[in-house]
């Protein structure tokens, strides 16, 4: 029996995403119990060979016992009818509406069946009384019938129409894209599946997904909206250039430090990614017009751009260490939660430190090439 740690919270957002308490969801739909069984459990033998797999387990379909009755034609006897013993045995086992009972605005059935006691074993439901034809007595449900137990399905899910069976996995020092890109090469290498199945990958890695996609159409929307506001503020094409530009240097540092902490890129990590941005585009605003009001009264823009390094470089700091040294723990937290927000408080805490290095020393060097005509009036 496979056991497998989790916290509640964690279990709650892993079902929304996918219906499986696991990082990565392998689904298989279709038709045959039997065959989804087997091809799950194939699929999780696959993954198991794949460095980084942890909590690795098929979710299990059987394991109900249930009670079949299958009745035997030629052995009901003459005059009979299949629905004369299913009659029977719903009337034993389910119970039969007999009548109603009124009791003022309210409406009761009233139901006949036997007891629990006279129907707990096989030998109980085989010897159920089968009436005969015209009141011509009985006969035992199992001389009309096969009765016997076997194992069953203890849950059927559906998903679009059709039953699936799931492979849940947890990872462990990987990331989940290398590892879905190998597991999918792999499986479709060894795993075969019949006509009317198919595979779906779902879990955080399909919510990564589609947050990547989001984020692709998003981000360049975002970047031409802060070019215009800061063209807007500035006037001048080069000087919100000169901001954009420092922006892919201060994501050194959010790398780096994923890379130092041993995390992987995450939803939370480029939430963490744009943040950091944001402060560098903060910082260079406030940067780029110091240095430009003191380069209409000083004349040179070599000049003006140390100046007004120095004049902000309080300022800066200041927003630096309260950002930092405030995420500080969170990305050095390692308890119950923090696989969620570790990796945002890494990328800002490490962006932070490269926004303000190339913030203060790149920026003042690059403004002269990107200065206009009226910085030097």
């Amino acid at each position: 029996m496979p056991t497998n740690f989790s916290q509640v919270i964690e279990d709650n957002v892993e079902e929304a995403l996918s219906g499986v308490k696991g990082e990565i969801a392998v689904k298989i739909a279709g038709p045959d119990l039997d065959v989804l069984t087997q091809k799950s459990e194939q699929i999780a033998a696959v993954l198991g060979r794949i460095p980084g797999a942890a909590d690795l387990a098929a979710v299990r379909i059987g394991g109900q016992s249930e009670l079949y009755v299958v009745i035997d034609r030629e052995r009901i006897p003459a005059g009979h009818q299949r629905a004369d013993v299913n009659t029977a045995l719903q009337a034993a086992l389910a119970g039969n509406a007999v009548n109603t009972f009124f009791e003022g605005d309210r409406r009761f059935d009233i139901i006949v069946g036997l007891k629990p006691e006279y129907r707990a074993s096989v030998d109980d439901i085989a010897a159920l009384p089968v009436p005969l034809p015209g009141g011509a007595g009985t006969v035992p449900l199992g001389a009309v019938a096969h009765i016997g137990v076997r194992q069953g399905a203890a849950r059927i899910i559906h998903e679009g129409g059709s039953r699936n069976a799931s492979v849940k996995a947890n990872l462990l020092g990987r990331d989940q894209g290398s590892f879905v890109a190998e597991a999918q090469q792999l499986v479709a290498q060894q795993v075969r599946l019949p006509p009317g199945y198919s595979i779906t990958w779902g879990g955080q890695f399909e919510n990564q997904q589609r947050a990547v996609k989001r984020l692709a159409v998003i981000v360049p929307i975002t970047v031409l909206l802060i070019f215009s506001l800061l063209f807007w503020a500035f006037r001048s094409v080069r000087r919100a250039m000169l901001v954009l530009a420092i922006v892919p240097f201060v994501l050194i540092g959010g790398i780096a430090g994923l890379a130092l902490a041993g995390l992987h890129f995450s939803v939370s990590a480029a939430v963490g990614f744009i943040a950091v941005a944001g402060i560098s585009v903060q910082n260079g605003v406030i940067m780029v017009e110091q240095i430009v009001e003191i380069a209409r009264s000083n004349g040179s823009p070599s000049q003006s751009a140390v100046l007004g390094a120095l004049a902000r470089l309080r300022p800066i700091l200041m927003t630096a260490l309260m950002a930092g040294l405030g995420l500080l723990p969170a990305a050095l937290s390692h308890g119950i939660g923090s696989e969620t927000q570790r990796p945002f408080a890494v990328v800002i805490v490490g962006g932070i430190v490269s926004a303000t290095f190339f913030t203060l020393l790149l920026l003042p060097l690059a403004f002269p090439y990107f200065s206009d005509r009226g910085d030097n009036d």
